[in-house]
């Protein structure tokens, strides 16, 4: 049996931009302490050792003390590491493993793989690692292991970077590789990285050899195809295999002997949780229930949130929104969009606004509209009444 954690697509170093410089440091600090978090999974499984399917960095640009400080926390792994190359982070001259410290990682705790070649992990199991080169490249990364006498005496697990051929419109040069690739090359299971989201697949057996572990820190609003942080992937940044959960995970990985079906565990090990939520809000109750729930969230300090508001309250309900900003100024980011969220005045509300001058006069024409005009010209007249209120709510306040 062996029994080993899959995990790929850390991307330290990450190059978000869209937030305030110390939002910025806490989003990069948040991948170490996921990294901290694998280890102590490492110690709690009792595994053999760590697979990370690529892409440990986010490019080849990142300081010295970001490689030292991922190189010396791998190596406190109680375990062996083994580390392949990806498309962020591909094995090119000059890059960030042919400098200290990492054109050391060769042997030991710590392994970074850097030909294709079987190598044995622990007794009774190999990995078949097939490192990047290049940001893009035209040929399945596994295309090698083929040409590779197959001996069913150990069990064989394929380590590689790509999109997986699951449809026909991917990119030609996005390091592609064969939909049943676990099945035609007879590998036990294949840990593969490049997709954000966790999924695997059966090959044609129905057994589920095949899987991208996901990030084990998230990198962005989850499901939002938008660039709202500024981290572009390579590739595309709005293709659906880039969008992640909104959470940290890895996948625990056992096999109990060549041949027999893996066993597959999703594990979170995320630091930082981020949500993108709508809320319809049509009477007061909604509004408290709302500002309950956000402020008895466990640990908001480590939750980045982007709520929008849409409905329509009377206007001392409206106000609450206010209590609403203080609650979110506890969290790590908020961005709070009420620009649906309307106000529905009622007819005191709207005078005491109004004063006796031009506003008043404006409002008792438009009220008059809305009473004796047509529908169409009701809800024009309602829409301007409404934005009129609002604009001297505004500046009253």
């Amino acid at each position: 049996m062996v029994s080993f954690i899959h995990t790929a697509d850390l991307h330290l170093g990450l190059r978000v931009t869209r937030f305030n410089a110390d939002t910025l440091k806490k989003i990069r600090e948040a991948r170490f302490q996921a990294l901290q978090s694998i280890r102590a999974v490492v110690g709690e499984q009792r595994v053999d050792f760590v697979l990370i399917a690529g892409d440990l960095f986010d490019d080849h640009a990142v300081d010295r003390d970001i490689a030292q400080r991922a190189y010396d926390l791998l190596r406190s792994f109680p375990v062996p590491v083994y580390v392949l190359s990806g498309n962020h982070d591909p094995l090119l001259s000059g890059s960030v493993w042919d400098r200290p410290p990492w054109n050391g990682a060769d042997s030991g705790r710590l392994v970074l793989l850097r030909e294709s070649e079987p190598i044995e992990v622990v007794p009774g199991a190999v990995v078949l690692p097939c490192p990047v080169l290049r940001k893009t490249c035209m040929t399945d990364p596994t295309a090698w292991i083929a040409q590779q006498a197959v001996d069913r005496g150990p069990i064989r697990i394929g380590l590689a970077h790509g999109s997986l051929r699951t449809r026909d419109d991917l990119p030609a040069d996005d390091h592609l590789i064969a939909r049943h690739a676990a099945h035609d090359l007879q590998l036990d299971y294949l840990a593969l990285g490049h997709w954000h989201r966790r999924q695997l697949f059966a090959g044609p057996d129905g057994a589920e050899r095949t899987a991208y572990s996901g990030v084990h820190e998230p990198m962005r609003f989850p499901g939002s195809r938008e660039n709202r942080t500024g981290w572009v992937a390579y590739t595309g940044s709005n293709r659906e295999e880039f969008l992640d959960g909104g959470k940290g995970e890895v996948l625990h990985i056992t096999i109990e002997r060549p041949g027999a079906p893996p066993q597959i565990q999703a594990l979170d090990v995320g630091y930082l949780t981020w949500e993108e939520q709508s809320r319809r809000l049509t009477a007061a109750g909604d509004l408290g229930q709302l500002i309950d729930e956000t402020a008895v969230r466990p640990s908001p300090e480590r939750c980045l949130l982007r709520l929008a508001l849409s409905g329509t309250l009377d206007a001392q309900t409206r106000r609450r929104v206010r209590e609403l900003r203080q609650v979110l100024d506890l969290y790590l980011f908020a961005d709070l969009d009420a620009t649906a969220l309307h106000i529905q005045p009622t007819e005191e509300e709207i005078l005491s606004v109004a004063g006796e001058g031009v506003l008043r006069r404006v409002l008792t024409r438009l009220r008059e509209e809305i009473d004796q005009g047509e529908p169409a010209a009701r809800q024009v007249a309602e829409r301007a009444m409404l934005l009129l209120y609002e604009i001297a709510e505004e500046v009253r306040a």
